[in-house]
């Protein structure tokens, strides 16, 4: 009986039970099949809307969606995420339930600094806390392939935009004395052409979100501002198996990294050629890190192979 429970580059590698022999055996494929095992939804190459996102952190009836763009001439040049709240929630709070790790410093007790754990393990950002505001440090995506990152201050900043919300906002002169107060006021949209950026002048944890607020955070070299170009969506990370072993003498455990909030179902054949996968129990929404699978092992299937898809 094989399992395909893994790849790297364009290897898979199978664990495999014969009678009470287990062990492992890695073979080549062709990039086809290694596809067809990761199971990953193709973004849509239509205009970008709430529905084209794949990447949703949090639950709620109300959606906004944050884009991040480095400027850095990696591709895509700006990626987006989205985030489901009931009640109240600020951009803060978006950013810290997306991100896999959100530092924040207190800029006046630094012993006061607080760690947040987030649902994308390939981003951690870095911010500083001020009487006015949380500020952005830097953002930093990693994957087995692509560091990008930007954090300096000295030669640069990370600029906020905003669309949908209503805040009021302080006027000054070109001597920066206070003239007065005006309102920003913009219904939401699920659709990125209907978007209009206004360069925030309220902090992101000062800005509440609306059911439809997009907000992006470009880093503006050398302080020159870069218009945010049109999103491409941040795929969730995909499953990979980080053990697999023999729970009894019929059952078979698999555990999968996933991502919380995602949708996935495990799926089978016999034959890694066959057109048609099997459904193997129910689709489910991931609650953790990780999530184990018991599968029982039966002994007219020679061959048996496993893969966990992401659902779109």
């Amino acid at each position: 009986m094989f399992l395909s429970i893994a790849r790297t580059e364009n290897t898979l590698k199978y664990a495999f039970v014969v009678g009470s022999s287990f062990g492992w055996k890695t073979i080549s494929l062709p990039l086809l099949a290694v596809g067809i095992i990761l199971g990953h939804p193709t973004p849509s190459a239509a205009s970008t809307t709430f529905d084209s996102i794949k990447f949703w952190t949090g639950t709620g009836i109300n959606e906004a969606a944050i884009v991040i763009q480095w400027n850095d001439a990696g591709t895509p040049t700006s990626m987006v995420w989205g985030y489901r709240w009931d009640g109240t929630a600020t951009s803060f709070d978006m950013f810290q339930s997306i991100a896999g790790t959100t530092y924040l410093t207190d800029s006046s007790s630094p012993q006061n600094s607080q760690t947040y754990l987030g649902s994308d393990p390939r981003l951690a950002t870095s911010w500083t806390k001020y009487g006015f505001g949380n500020a952005l440090d830097s953002v930093v995506f990693q994957n087995d392939t692509t560091l990008r990152t930007q954090s300096d201050w000295t030669n640069g900043y990370w600029e906020y935009s905003v669309y949908g919300g209503t805040f009021n906002y302080p006027i000054y002169d070109a001597n920066w004395k206070y003239v007065g107060e005006e309102t920003y006021s913009q219904t939401g949209t699920d659709t990125y052409s209907n978007v209009n950026w206004f360069s925030s002048p309220i902090g992101a944890s000062d800005r509440i979100l609306v059911d439809g607020s997009w907000d992006a955070f470009s880093f503006a070299a050398d302080f020159t501002s870069t218009p945010v170009v049109e999103p491409s969506p941040a795929l969730p990370p995909s499953p990979t198996a980080k053990s697999i072993r023999l729970k009894s003498s019929t059952e078979l455990e698999i555990i999968f990294t996933t991502t919380p909030n995602i949708l996935y179902q495990l799926e089978s054949k016999e034959d890694l050629l066959a057109p048609v996968w099997s459904l193997q129990g129910n689709s489910f929404l991931a609650t953790s890190a990780e999530t184990s699978f018991i599968v029982l092992l039966q002994s007219n299937k020679p061959k048996w192979f496993f893969r966990l898809r992401q659902l779109p």
